[in-house]
């Protein structure tokens, strides 16, 4: 049973790449034109560089289909769920406890 889910959440995730690449494509053809958007696409197989992929994703998810701008950025990049509260916590953390400042041994 464990190898069929696991097949299954695999096939799940490859989706969502795929559609978030076509998403992509489309977002970056209607904002930008369909050279831009077939550039980008041709990045990011080749160089796994995604940047470009998910702002057409976001622009197609916000701008053509009418979602909210929270869904469509959780569309275009899911993983800041993730990443947001960690470096949230970063950023409060250095302003409640700063370095201590280093000012060098003193010259006599």
């Amino acid at each position: 049973m464990k190898p069929l889910i696991a097949t299954a959440v695999v096939a799940a995730l490859a989706a969502m790449r795929v559609a978030r690449l076509l998403a992509g494509i489309i977002g970056l053809q209607y904002a930008l034109g369909t050279a831009c958007a077939l550039i980008s696409a041709a990045v990011l197989i080749l160089w796994r560089f995604t940047p470009p992929i998910r702002i057409g994703a976001f622009v197609a998810a916000v701008y053509l289909w009418h979602w909210p701008w929270f869904a469509g950025l959780l569309f275009a990049a899911p993983r800041l769920v993730l990443v947001l509260p960690g470096l949230f916590a970063t950023v409060r953390s250095r302003i409640r406890h700063p370095r201590p400042l280093w000012r060098g041994l003193p010259t006599a």
